[in-house]
């Protein structure tokens, strides 16, 4: 489809940088005409500069494009973060099937689930894997896949993913008006919508520093969860954007 392709064409170049013409054209296998249009639709949007033989991005400075790696995260905002996790381990319930996201915050709800009886958690995140490990009481499923080191996470294609959940905790790099979840990865992203669709409840988890936070990658509206949990109060704009698209905040 077009749009998925203008999509997938636009992660290629801020993943590359830059590109030549020829490239694009052998690698998204279009003609020179159809080429043109879309390169002028990035160019309208505002994403890439256009030159001689090919193309640049245009990095927005209000838009995120990468996060630290995972070891050098896992301690900033800590007492924030558990809060967030500790308010989402209410939410678990005996008999449970779970989904943990990948991130810093999300695998943390784990820390708060020994008296959950038989639960099922369902996760590719390494840091919750490693937590599991050392809890016997919880029937733990990794899907598997290519670990990427930094993220700490073991990337598949959702076609492997045949599962289904109670509830979904998902993580996000950012929260805003404007783009509402955004991350920094195509493949996380392409795995939490998938998860994010196969949820009976989904549960967003941000703390403060996420909010008005853009990252690159778009992979879900506020309308497409059920509750967000934070560990402050966020303004009076954001409050009445997510009643309007049915979302509960906890905080």
């Amino acid at each position: 489809m077009k749009y998925n392709r203008l999509q997938i064409m636009e992660d290629y170049i801020r993943s590359h940088k830059s590109v030549t013409n020829k490239e694009l054209l052998e690698h998204f296998d279009v003609s020179i005409q159809t080429l043109r249009r879309d390169l002028n639709y990035l160019d309208r949007k505002g994403v890439i500069t256009k030159q001689y033989g090919g193309v640049l991005i245009k990095e927005d400075p209000s838009i995120k494009t990468g996060v630290e790696p995972l070891f050098s995260r896992i301690d900033s905002n800590a007492d924030a973060k558990d809060k967030v996790a500790r308010l989402a381990a209410r939410y678990v319930q005996d008999n449970d099937v779970i989904f943990i996201d990948s991130g810093t915050t999300v695998y943390r709800i784990l820390n708060y689930l020994g008296d959950v009886r038989n639960l099922t958690v369902i996760t590719y995140c390494l840091d919750a894997l490693n937590l599991l490990n050392k809890m016997p009481n919880i029937t733990t499923v990794c899907p598997g896949g290519v670990l990427s080191v930094g993220a700490g996470v073991l990337l598949a294609d959702t076609n492997l993913y045949n599962y289904n959940y109670n509830k979904a905790f998902i993580s996000t790099v950012g929260v805003s008006l404007r783009r509402q979840l955004t991350n920094t990865s195509l493949q996380e992203g392409t795995l939490k919508h998938h998860m994010i669709k196969h949820a009976s409840k989904v549960f967003v988890l941000a703390d403060h520093s996420k909010f008005d936070v853009i990252a690159y990658n778009h992979f879900a509206n506020f309308s497409e969860i059920d509750k967000l949990i934070t560990d402050t109060k966020p303004s009076e704009e954001y409050i009445s954007t997510f009643e309007g698209s049915q979302v509960e905040i906890v905080y």
